[in-house]
């Protein structure tokens, strides 16, 4: 005997977490502790009656409370299980709850809102319907649904609107059938609806991994997990250089994108890396940026015309930092943004940059501070990029800190605590991932000492005669230094870079003019902001031989001394006699070579031309040679390409590449040096630091020489990451420096290195702050005292800071726990999606028939590569997609003939080793989307498909009927927030009549979607006479059962749909709860910094520094005053708002298909 159902006794079934869910919803109080008190509270506020709590209880929760009450807990409907309580409660109104889907719809030609309508050939939500008058037209106003254009607002016209139309497929089926499909083409259909699901319910399932065009690992994904699981992505990737963080944005930026979170994205980095960002960006995740620049502005208004703003006609971009800073083009960014860009993500690379600058105790705003703080506030999400996030002063990280998430952190306090950081950084060095097994290929780096030269090197005796004459000569400080530490410099490097400085100072010490070397006027800002990498060489002279001109000048009389004049002298005519002759470290370099690579190249050019045939041969070893200076380089190259002529491809073995090349050039010099060794020649890549940044060269090189070593220690740290990053195959690397053992300053060069060393392997960030003080020390000159102020720098005080408020936050066990999470989650969104390289294939197979063409063809593996395919012969209305995957064109090369040259073979997994020779066709590739957008278009636009197909299977021996439905609720601006395909199998008999399909129960489904992934990759090849034969007779069968299926579809996915809804809200609830706690922690510290604010400052007559220092602190006292007063509105605005975004709009079901499961015992 069962009590009849009350309020009460229902809420008694429900647990104590559903309980303070729906007190919440109600917004009723209750304590958190004992259910009886709960149940109490709510039945106190006198806010829920019977049948309100029925319709608000899941299929589930309804189950469990009619079996508590001894009613049948069967069904699969959630309507007949409230109708149940409500009848057995005795409730006057016993009407179900309405379903949230109808089975059956009357067709309608006028659309309603939050109906789904086909308008120019996309698909669109509803918003709003303004009905005209009697003789006007209807006004609706859409929001686009489509993936490519999801969000994009249109209004219409409606009975003028050329081939407008109500979509409701519910009303139709699948439609009349009139044969089947083969099942591999409704496998690759149901693979294309499979792999574009998303959902927001779960933040700890992933998409982009999967659609990327990379190798996944796990480490990598890390910043993806911590970027959905907070309710803004603000996150700050602080990884060492060459881990990843490209592509660890990406990954953030291509989920938020898929589960359309982001409309408009914003990168802004150093202009070197620009040209890399966009083509990481559309090669590896299929996302196309413009990079906005002068050019960018002039083509838009040349072909938009004045009136319609660059910003406006596109809806991602890449702004190096000196463009940004320009008002012409940040003014009309702002106004484009508006106060708030919703759906919007800021990249920020390299955000130390955005960081306030640091030369004093109170680190002051500069420009490109003020800028980036502009920018940020109006931007949604904010991701910044950088592996030295802390100069070593509080104020300036927790400045920049602000500027990422200023509801969480204040400009004028750091983080005490390390766990505030925790939500919001991700912090690796390679030396904490070695530590652990199978992370990724972090190869070892071993840094070579090379000892050249004796005492009477002319190198080593130059360095003592421009000591003494420095010491003659130089004055302590002032613009008079600039030219001996500018010789100085340039003897490191090579006797030909010092000779031509020596030139210019002497010839500007005796008073005559000197125009060889280039013209006076330097380039204009204007000029070197378009130059992206650096000075070509012409102009690399002509500025610093003016400023050695300009600094000679400044030392008056001082060089007129007879002592000053015979050491000049004789600097001039030993440099002179040895400035085109190989240097020790050029004839150690050839050596070098002659070892690993070509033994002939140490060979004069007679005894090389009579050499063996296996001595002039290359080996597949390649090497990167740095120098500072372009005379250097010259001199290198000239020398290696006279010792390289004679042997088997000499020359073409050596390339340079130095600053003033175009894109093309330097893309081609990358592919070149990137690619397979017995299709490229190139053995020895000569550079100026032009390309330390921006480049990857670590394919097939693992070998880098220093000529001269930067004084600058991150400029040598970003040279040897062009090879030491990840995905080096090699599993040591090699860093070259030559010292001239007799030389005082290779001494002092030798402390640098080490700091280098100790920087890579141990500090992290405070590499930042050892630069810093290297490049301070360093800036007079290598002297007297110099070594020892090497060894002392990174002040203790400076390394301590860091130590607390950043490097805190790594560790291993940390590090262990994160990798083993996004490694579980991995494992489990692999499952979710289903995603093979080789059913990929099958897609691309099918996919490619569909459009009149063959299949692929398999190509011969390389090496240990993955598989290879050729593209078939394609219609023209494939040329854009295909010229994607053609060879790079050539600098001459007719558009004609480059587009009769084949596309490069495609790949279907990520290559071990980064290589240009081929494509990788990825989920996002623009080939494979062409591909899939075709399948999901099924029923809609495209009709190529009957949607219904019968496969054999061995793991039942019961025919089954399997229908299936693509359940999509929507939040605001028709962002999806969640999608899944509802699958409801059923026994089928031939022998039964109409209505004899009935599914059985919800494990029976979930076997069925197993069995259907079995039997799809289990098929053969082709389809046997039997299995046509077969399929006839199953024709006139199929429409009729799959409607007779619709119903419990729809069933399904109203118990689904709710469920859904239950989590989005407590994900909602969740993360507003958390923002609440943290606009409140953020209150308490404003009312504590405000109340405690003071600065003690010096303020000597006409300290200027200091006067910017104290009205910097005005300025931050003020913010933080306007940053008080904004924080009340925004702890009533902001939670709501994130509550807002999980708020679904609109549910939309429609028919995806039928299958047949046909068991091989039935023959």
């Amino acid at each position: 005997m069962h009590d009849t159902p009350s309020t009460r006794s229902v809420l008694t079934v429900l647990t104590k977490l559903r309980l303070l869910e729906l007190a919440r919803d109600l917004e009723v109080a209750v304590p958190a502790g004992k259910k009886e008190l709960q149940v109490d509270g709510l039945l106190a506020s006198g806010r829920l009656a019977f049948r309100g709590i029925v319709e608000r209880l899941g299929r589930d929760e309804l189950r469990a409370v009619c079996a508590a009450h001894g009613l049948s807990a069967s069904s699969r409907s959630r309507t007949e299980l409230a109708g149940s309580l409500l009848e057995a409660h005795g409730n006057v109104d016993t009407v179900p709850p309405k379903p949230l889907f109808a089975s059956r719809a009357e067709e309608r030609w006028l659309p309603r809102e939050r109906d789904i309508v086909l308008v120019r050939r996309r698909q669109w939500l509803v918003e709003r319907v303004a009905r005209g008058g009697e003789d006007e037209a209807t006004r609706v106003s859409l929001v686009c649904l489509d993936d490519d254009n999801a969000g994009q607002t249109l209004d219409v016209l409606w009975e003028i609107e050329l081939g407008a139309q109500v979509i409701q497929p519910e009303t139709k089926g699948l439609g009349e059938v009139s044969g089947f499909d083969s099942p591999h083409a409704f496998g690759s259909y149901l693979l294309a609806l499979r792999w574009n699901l998303v959902t927001a319910t779960d933040a700890r399932l992933f998409q982009s991994p999967f659609r990327a065009g990379i190798k996944i690992l796990t480490h990598q994904l890390t910043p993806l997990r911590k970027a959905l699981a907070l309710p803004r992505a603000n996150l700050f990737i602080a990884d060492d250089v060459g881990l990843g963080k490209t592509i660890e944005a990406g990954l953030v930026l291509s989920e938020l994108v898929l589960r359309q979170r982001v409309d408009f994205a914003l990168i802004v980095c150093p202009a070197s890396v620009a040209v890399q960002w966009q083509g990481e960006m559309e090669r590896r995740f299929g996302l196309r940026f413009e990079i906005f620049s002068r050019a960018f502005v002039a083509a838009s208004h040349r072909e938009r015309g004045f009136a319609v703003p660059p910003w406006s006609t596109f809806h991602r971009f890449i702004i190096t930092y000196q463009t940004l800073r320009r008002p012409e083009y940040l003014e009309p960014l702002l106004q484009q943004l508006g106060e708030r860009a919703r759906k919007s993500l800021l990249i920020l690379d390299e955000a130390h940059s955005a960081a306030p600058a640091t030369a004093s105790a109170y680190a002051v705003d500069s420009n490109t501070t003020k800028v980036v703080r502009e920018l940020a506030r109006r931007f949604d999400n904010r991701l910044f990029l950088s592996a030295t996030p802390h100069n070593g002063h509080s104020n300036s990280f927790a400045a920049l800190l602000e500027i990422l998430d200023p509801q969480r952190f204040t400009r004028t306090r750091s983080p005490g605590d390390p766990s505030a950081l925790e939500p919001v950084m991700v912090r690796r060095l390679k030396s904490d991932l070695r530590a652990l097994p199978n992370t990724g290929s972090f190869p070892e780096r071993r840094v070579v000492r090379l000892a050249v030269g004796s005492p009477d090197t002319p190198e080593v005796v130059l360095s003592s005669m421009l000591a003494e004459y420095t010491e003659l000569v130089a004055p302590e400080r002032g613009r008079g230094r600039l030219v001996f530490v500018n010789l100085q410099k340039r003897l490191l490097s090579s006797i030909a870079a010092f000779a031509s400085t020596l030139e210019v100072h002497a010839e500007s010490a005796t008073g005559k003019k000197v125009v060889a070397l280039g013209a006076e006027d330097e380039p204009g800002e204007d000029e070197r902001d378009d130059e992206p990498y650096g000075e070509d060489d012409e102009t690399e002279n002509a500025r610093l031989a003016s400023e050695v001109r300009q600094a000679t000048r400044a030392l008056g009389e001082r060089a007129a001394g007879e002592r000053p004049r015979e050491l000049l002298a004789s600097m001039r005519a030993l440099a002179g006699t040895h400035a085109r002759a190989p240097d020790e470290k050029m004839k150690a370099l050839r050596t070098w070579i002659a070892e690993h690579q070509c033994a002939a190249v140490a060979l004069d050019p007679e005894a090389r031309r009579k050499a063996p045939a296996t001595a002039r041969r290359w080996t597949d070893t390649r090497v990167i040679v740095f120098t500072e200076y372009a005379d250097t380089k010259n001199a290198i190259v000239r020398y290696l390409r006279a010792a390289a002529d004679g042997t088997d491809g000499g020359e073409d073995r050596v390339l340079e590449l130095a600053g003033g090349i175009g894109d093309e050039r330097r893309d081609a010099i990358q592919r070149a040096f990137n690619g397979p060794p017995a299709e490229h020649p190139v053995r020895v890549l000569v550079c100026t630091d032009a390309a330390r940044e921006g480049l990857n060269l670590q394919a097939y090189c693992a070998d880098l020489f220093h000529v001269d070593v930067p004084w600058n220690p991150g400029r040598m740290e970003q040279r040897n990451g062009r090879i030491d990053r990840t995905l080096q195959p090699a599993e040591t690397v090699r860093c070259h420096y030559f010292v001239y053992p007799d030389r005082a300053e290779d001494r002092v060069l030798e402390v640098l290195v080490e700091k280098v060393q100790t920087i890579e392997k141990e500090l992290g960030s405070l590499g930042a702050v050892i630069a810093e003080e290297l490049g301070t020390t360093l800036a007079r000159g290598i002297g007297k005292g110099t070594r020892e102020a090497l060894d002392a720098a990174g002040s203790p005080a400076r390394r301590s800071k860091i130590r607390a408020e950043l490097e805190s936050a790594r560790g291993i066990d940390r590090l262990r726990a994160e990798i083993d999470e996004a490694g579980s989650i991995l494992k489990s969104s692999r499952k979710l999606l289903a995603f093979q390289p080789e059913l990929l294939r099958r897609v691309l197979d099918e996919g490619l028939a569909l459009a009149g063409a063959g299949p692929l063809t398999p190509l011969p593996a390389e090496g240990d590569g993955p598989a290879r395919f050729a593209l078939p012969e394609l219609p023209e209305s494939w040329t854009p997609v295909v010229d994607g995957m053609r060879p790079a064109r050539g600098a001459d090369e007719p558009e004609h003939v480059w587009r009769r040259r084949p596309p490069r073979p495609v790949v279907l997994e990520a290559p071990e080793v980064w290589s240009d020779s081929t494509v990788h066709v990825h989920l996002e590739h623009p080939f494979v989307q062409r591909i899939l957008t075709r399948f999901r278009a099924q029923g809609f636009s495209a009709h190529d498909l009957s949607r219904v197909t019968v496969l054999p299977t061995r793991a039942d021996d019961e025919v089954r009927a399997v229908a299936i439905g693509r359940l999509s609720l929507f939040g605001p601006r028709a962002t999806r927030l969640h999608d899944e395909l509802v699958v409801v199998a059923a026994p089928w008999f031939e022998s039964a009549r109409d209505g004899h399909l009935v599914p059985r129960s919800a494990k029976e489904d979930a076997e069925a979607v197993r069995d259907i992934e079995s039997a799809l990759l289990a098929l053969p090849a082709g389809r046997s006479k039997k299995h046509e034969a077969l399929e006839r007779s199953l024709v006139p069968h199929a429409a009729k059962d799959f409607a007779a299926l619709w119903r419990f579809v729809t069933e399904e996915a109203d118990a689904r749909a709710l469920a859904a809804e239950q989590k989005l809200k407590a994900r909602a609830r969740e993360e507003a709860t958390a923002l609440s706690k943290i606009l409140e922690a953020q209150r308490t510290t404003l009312e504590r910094e405000l109340a405690g604010r003071q600065l003690t400052l010096d303020l000597a007559p006409g300290d200027r520094d200091a006067e910017k220092q104290r009205d910097q602190w005005e300025a931050d006292r003020r913010h933080l005053e306007r940053r008080r007063r904004e924080l009340e509105k925004e702890r009533e605005e902001e939670p709501r708002a994130l509550e807002a975004l999980y708020a679904v709009a609109r549910r939309r079901l429609v028919p995806v298909g039928l299958v047949y499961l046909w068991p091989e015992t039935r023959g």
